[in-house]
């Protein structure tokens, strides 16, 4: 795989939103679908990587291989269907779709995620989620070493869930969705700017860290409201604060740590449970070899 980029010991700090300085001993940049499905095929567990803005990496690094998929960002449109591959960044696609004067993704203009992250835990945000207009998707099965196409009933779609979240052998390649075609601009503009404007005045500014929500919300509830009643705004643990803003988002305000992130979380988790007995799910994922860490994880996973 000589032909593929690769780097060796390299900090993973520009690779997520969190901005967790993390070395990493791999790093895979795939410029090709075709070349991305070699390295699945060919790497032990790797760790893939759009974004990082739902993944906590680990500050003590992270030993297995990382693919990064910034390159994988070529889109297709049979208007009113995209085929958008996992790399691509889901504001931009959000853009391409308003000049196209197609509607039904304008919530993504105000993620920083890409498109296989988006997918992976069926993003969402005012009223619209990812899952309302997917149609399909090619999926890489690493147990199988082969590609696969999933149907939207394949992708068990569920409240920021999918079946490539529950299970570490998918890979997302690309998705199909099926927009709706607007008759002008103004209505897409509209929502666009609805969804900036909201994320703009409830979620952290854009100069502060952070990985977007913390914990799910729970049945009929609000993961934030419970985190407020608690008092949680601004706390502190090392690096990592509750955000002033919204309870359910931790920010790196000082040269945080992972350790001072899950160490926060899992008071905020206790808190919510010790006076509402409603113990809070988390929306982010982990990825490190650290035991200490691992042990604290586990306790919020359970």
């Amino acid at each position: 795989m000589k032909e593929i980029e690769h780097k060796t010991n390299i900090s993973l700090a520009p690779y997520n939103t969190l901005r967790i300085d993390c070395t990493a001993e791999d790093v895979y940049f795939p410029n090709s679908i075709k070349e991305f499905t070699l390295l699945l095929a060919n790497l032990d567990n790797p760790l893939v990587i759009g974004r990082g803005s739902n993944t906590l990496l680990s500050s003590k690094g992270i030993k297995r291989p990382v693919i990064l998929t910034k390159h994988l960002n070529k889109v297709e449109v049979n208007s009113p269907s995209v085929t958008v591959e996992s790399g691509a960044s889901a504001a931009k696609l959000a853009e391409m779709a308003l000049e196209l004067k197609l509607s039904g993704i304008e919530f993504l203009s105000a993620l920083p995620a890409t498109i296989g992250g988006a997918v992976c835990m069926n993003a969402g945000a005012n009223g619209q989620n990812i899952s309302d207009c997917f149609v399909s998707s090619c999926i890489y099965d690493s147990e199988e070493d082969k590609i696969k196409n999933f149907t939207k009933e394949d992708m068990q779609f569920s409240y920021r869930n999918t079946i490539l979240k529950n299970q570490e052998r998918y890979f997302l390649l690309n998705a199909r969705f099926e927009l709706k075609e607007s008759a002008s601009y103004e209505e897409i503009e509209k929502l666009m700017k609805e969804n900036r404007e909201k994320r703009k005045e409830f979620q952290p500014d854009l100069g502060e860290p952070n990985l977007g929500c913390v914990f799910k919300n729970p049945e009929n509830n609000s993961a934030g409201r419970l985190l407020d009643e608690c008092s949680l705004k601004s706390k502190p643990v090392g690096g990592a604060m509750v955000s002033r803003k919204h309870a359910n988002f931790i920010i790196n305000f000082n040269n945080a740590t992972s350790t001072d992130y899950l160490n926060l979380m899992k008071e905020m988790q206790d808190k919510v449970e010790e006076k509402f007995k409603i113990r809070l799910h988390p929306e982010i994922i982990y990825a490190g070899d650290d035991k200490y860490e691992e042990d604290i994880w586990n306790k919020i996973i359970k």
